[in-house]
């Protein structure tokens, strides 16, 4: 037990690597609350499920454009001033809106824009702050490092929800909104406070000395290279089926917390910290085992997911609900937790930034399964919805399963 747990937090010994971790966990709490709130107030505001998901997914639209710009921009520029500046303007952006709602001038469009706007602040943030990890730690602890930011952002979804939906129905979304832009803030700190002698690898780019390659071309190579690459191109393609089947539940959460739970936001919050409860002990296990098997472990994860969905569509119980989504965490950590530790592994060092980045396209591409699923919930309802998207994750997870035995057997 006592080497689990040391293999477990081996990454946090290394202080980069820990003021990074710390900064991350704040902007995690800080995007938990805000998904929370912006979900709850952008029904509140509209009671409509199709512009409850225009809201939700307007985000992937900007990731869809630029997330390959930003890997790209992550392999030439300076990693940790990319992710200040993104973290910096999401806290400004978390200010605007609480200004917004303060004023009494809110509605549901500008939670639309702000929301189309951070898609395009993390299309540049988050390749860096992924392929940052690798600098901060030896290669050997990076399987950990990657779990332990994913057990991170999971504890904020264990934390924040709650959080967001506790305050919210007590004081309002304005003071949510202030609290989000706070720890934005807190996130700059931490980031900024990284020396460079804290980088094992020290690859802050000199401008100077440049090669002078179009960016076009650099995206180009990124492309090439992981379709080349037979394990990283089924894995990122599995990813995006995944994703695309698992993740429009997440945007439909407040329909079945008001319509069919006839509970409030204080509900919606509980059950999303439930789901990160799961997410965190998934995490904090990945973190600490040996590497084995973990594409067999990352496919199981597939039909974990499949079987959640399949028993929210059939129970209508906010009881059973709860249980279910610590599986539904905790399935969604291993995929997660799991891909990009295995994309980050076998990737060219030199191509991290972008190949998270083309990695990224999975969030961005969510739209194709998410915009439907809120506009066929309108006509058929959420949980008949969630029905089908179960059955054909249950299908396609068995198809992995069969087919790739390449990403089957990966260790």
């Amino acid at each position: 037990m006592f080497n689990f747990m040391s293999k477990t937090i081996t990454p946090l010994y290394f202080k980069g690597y820990r003021y990074l971790w710390i900064g991350m966990v704040a902007v995690g709490v800080a995007t938990m609350m805000q998904m929370t709130a912006r979900g709850y107030l952008a029904y509140e505001l509209t009671n409509s499920a199709s512009k409850l998901t225009y809201v939700n997914v307007a985000f992937a639209f900007p990731m869809l454009s630029l997330s390959l710009f930003g890997g790209a921009l992550s392999d030439r520029l300076d990693k940790q001033k990319i992710i200040q500046a993104g973290q910096f303007a999401a806290s400004f952006l978390a200010f605007v809106i609480a200004a917004l709602i303060f004023l009494d001038y809110i509605n549901w469009v500008h939670l639309l824009t702000v929301s189309f706007i951070q898609g395009g602040i993390w299309a540049f943030m988050v390749p860096s702050r992924h392929s940052f990890i690798a600098e901060l730690v030896p290669g050997k602890n990076l399987n950990s490092a990657i779990a332990l930011n994913s057990a991170g952002f999971n504890v904020s979804n264990l934390i924040a929800p709650a959080v967001a939906g506790l305050i919210y129905g007590l004081a309002g979304p304005d003071y949510v909104y202030s609290i989000i832009g706070g720890l934005a803030l807190m996130g700059v700190f931490f980031t900024f406070i990284i020396k460079p002698e804290m980088r094992l690898n020290n690859d802050i780019p000199d401008n100077s000395q440049l090669e002078k390659k179009e960016i076009l071309s650099e995206i180009k190579i990124g492309l090439i290279y992981i379709y080349n690459e037979k394990l990283l191109f089924s894995l990122l393609i599995a990813s995006l089926i995944f994703s695309l089947l698992a993740e429009p539940f997440r945007f439909l959460l407040p329909i079945f917390v008001k319509d069919i739970y006839l509970k409030g936001p204080e509900a919606m919050g509980l059950l999303t910290t439930m789901m990160g409860f799961g997410s965190v002990i998934a995490s904090i296990i990945i973190a600490g085992i040996d590497a084995n098997k973990r594409g067999l472990i990352w496919i199981i994860g597939g039909f974990i997911t499949a079987g959640c969905l399949l028993t929210l569509a059939i129970s209508g119980s906010y009881v059973i609900s709860m249980i279910v989504m610590i599986f539904m965490g905790a399935s969604d950590s291993i995929r997660r937790t799991l891909s990009m530790s295995i994309m980050m592994e076998k990737t060219r060092p030199d191509l991290r930034g972008r190949i998270m980045s083309i990695y990224m396209l999975n969030w961005g591409l969510i739209p194709l399964g998410a915009l439907p699923a809120g506009i066929v919930a309108d006509i058929i309802g959420a949980q008949s919805t969630i029905g089908i998207l179960s059955i054909l994750l249950l299908i396609s997870s068995a198809l992995v399963l069969i087919t790739q035995k390449e990403l089957r057997t990966v260790n």
